[in-house]
């Protein structure tokens, strides 16, 4: 029943946007249609989490730098775990500031949601093309400077089991070529309502999105750079494994 209600929930609230809200964004500049999606985003995802029957709970390690963030207006790059496709409206839903996604090439033609993933500034990204891998991400730079946030799954994939994977060098260069911080987040409690592979959905409402503190890129050394990747991964174990042992 709960699957049935959550894929419902998705499928309705969808055609819902598009047939009744999508049409709205054609007479809008990239700047009007960016906000609108973004608040449409929002209430889908929130949407989502209730069908799930899932609760919710965000753990600050340092909110007053998140806040300073959110004030200066300041690009980021958000860095997180990736346990479920519940990770997204989590993310969308829940964290304090509206970002886009760093997705793979083959969502930009998926009928109707690349549309929208356009609309919120998503860059796709080619892993199969280096040369065309490049310019997407000389493109997620210049948003990124443009003041646009973007979150990147460094696992490269969803972990079957809820533990973090190695993460993937390549994640981090956009935010050490544009010096844009680094968000560390960890979610913990979303495979459990939605594993890989499968469809079915089971209520979780002790899921937790622990925020931690941000992470200046521009005052990184060399060496300091070279470890980023381990430095964040590590924070993010630390933090996974804090919550599942109910100390965070």
């Amino acid at each position: 029943m709960r699957t049935i209600l959550y894929c419902a929930t998705i499928v309705g609230t969808f055609l819902y946007g598009m047939i009744f809200r999508y049409p709205a964004t054609f007479f809008m500049n990239t700047e009007q249609k960016k906000k609108y999606v973004e608040k449409i985003a929002l209430r889908w995802a929130r949407n989502c989490m209730w069908a799930a029957g899932s609760k919710v709970s965000l753990v600050y390690k340092n909110k007053e730098s998140i806040d300073e963030i959110i004030k200066n207006n300041e690009a980021f790059v958000l860095i997180s775990n990736h346990q479920s496709n519940m990770d997204i409206q989590v993310i969308l839903g829940y964290f304090p500031k509206r970002v886009a996604f760093i997705a793979k090439k083959e969502m930009e033609k998926w009928p109707l949601i690349g549309g929208w993933m356009k609309a919120m500034g998503c860059i796709f990204l080619d892993r199969k093309n280096a040369r065309q891998g490049m310019k997407d991400m000389k493109n997620a730079m210049g948003k990124i400077e443009k003041g646009y946030s973007y979150v990147i799954f460094p696992e490269g994939g969803r972990s079957p089991d809820g533990s973090v994977k190695d993460f993937k060098k390549g994640s981090f260069r956009l935010a050490t070529d544009t010096k844009a911080k680094i968000i560390p987040v960890t979610i913990d409690g979303t495979y459990k309502i939605q594993r890989k592979g499968s469809l079915k959905v089971k209520a979780n409402k002790n899921i937790k999105m622990i925020i931690d503190e941000p992470i200046d890129v521009a005052v990184l050394n060399k060496a300091e750079i070279r470890e980023l990747d381990n430095k964040v991964r590590d924070i993010i174990v630390k933090n996974l494994n804090e919550s599942m042992a109910g100390q965070i």
